[in-house]
């Protein structure tokens, strides 16, 4: 008997402890709430259509327009110059930039002066006799003639026989012997042919100057060219004469304004591009300088810029329509590095400014309102 209670108590306190366990557990279950739908706010901008400028950015080496390689004609000795043929000198147009020693060239086209001075008088007593009606003049040519400057042009000869024996006594040949002797003459003394300044000096006093060889370069520096190299497509739309900005800085915080010169039309084979050229003025400019130009190349009608960020699948942009996330195909027309202007858009329309993290079409969004806006 004893032992049939203790058997019936110890079942029962197992079946007690085994509810007891259940109802503990039931007691730790939270309650399971109903999910709710999680909204997400947004930015957008209004779509507000016009006319849109399309830009071109580049950037390219400033050129002075007028710039002069300088190569001698002539072989001789660099003169004396007192260091003036330096890079950094400025000369006015028509001062020396540098001479070589001509002193036995300047000999011998003395003597063929005089030799010719000679041979006029020679013929003086013919023309006297047989052509009187020329005489006055190339009697008067002589008395000017001085075999220390330059040949004065020939009186012309209306007689078809004063020509032909002036011919036969080689009066014309000498005459344009020495004529080439003085050029020649010439090469010797370079001059500015322009108010301009010496950039690249090459040669010093003293020094044997060969033929051909490179002197230095000159240049004027009023107006420069900008070349920069842009798509052949945006080449199509530049035209000469519009206005392009040109700044040593990229964010062109200080503008100079230039001119589209020139475009070469021609694409670079290796590149595919084309070069433009922008013509600016400006005393802050030097030869050889890093240059960015902004130049206007056309405009888009019934278009937008946007922010790149604004795009994915890299045609689309969201609208935002009834709170809902509505994807959009846009004609993107041109891209800079940071915006892009597309059509395809309407006015009043929505636009998403920032996509937020994993956006998707039929997304629920709220439009964010700024507290301080009525």
């Amino acid at each position: 008997m004893r032992k049939a209670i203790i058997v019936v108590v110890g079942i029962f306190i197992i079946i007690a402890g085994i509810k007891g366990f259940q109802v503990v557990g039931e007691s730790k279950k939270k309650p399971a709430s109903k999910k709710a739908d999680k909204i997400t706010t947004v930015f957008t901008e209004n779509v507000s259509l016009s006319a849109v400028p399309v830009f071109v950015e580049a950037t390219g080496v400033l050129e002075a327009v007028e710039k002069l390689e300088l190569y001698s004609e002539v072989q001789g000795i660099m003169l004396p110059d007192g260091g003036k043929f330096k890079e950094g000198v400025a000369f006015r147009k028509g001062q020396i930039l540098l001479g070589l020693k001509s002193n036995d060239v300047q000999a011998q086209l003395v003597a063929q002066r005089s030799s010719f001075q000679r041979l006029l008088t020679s013929v003086m007593p013919d023309l006297k006799l047989d052509f009187p009606e020329g005489f006055q003049t190339w009697s008067a040519y002589l008395n000017n003639l001085s075999v220390e400057k330059t040949l004065k042009k020939l009186p012309a000869v209306k007689s078809e026989k004063l020509k032909l024996f002036l011919t036969g006594k080689s009066v014309y040949s000498d005459y344009y012997n020495i004529k080439n002797a003085e050029i020649n003459l010439s090469k010797f003394t370079i001059r500015a042919p322009f108010d301009g300044v010496l950039i690249e000096a090459n040669v010093d006093p003293g020094t044997v100057v060969r033929q051909g060889q490179k002197l230095g370069v000159f240049i004027k520096p009023d107006y420069y060219e900008l070349e920069v190299a842009i798509n052949a497509d945006q080449a199509d739309k530049i035209k000469t004469g519009q206005v392009a900005e040109v700044s040593v800085d990229k964010s062109f915080s200080e503008v100079l304004t230039g001119k589209v010169a020139r475009i070469n039309r021609t694409v670079n084979t290796e590149s595919q591009l084309s070069s433009v050229f922008v013509k600016v003025k400006s005393d802050e400019l030097k030869n050889g300088m890093f240059l960015h130009a902004k130049i206007h190349a056309s405009d888009v009608d019934n278009a937008m810029e946007i922010s790149r960020s604004m795009l994915f699948d890299l045609d689309k942009v969201y609208l935002v329509e009834n709170d809902i996330l509505v994807p959009k195909t846009v004609t993107i027309k041109h891209q800079s590095k940071n915006s892009a202007i597309v059509t395809g858009l309407k006015n009043g329309d929505s636009v998403l400014s920032k996509i937020p993290p994993g956006a998707f079409a039929g997304m629920k969004v709220s439009i964010y309102q700024n507290p301080g806006s009525k």
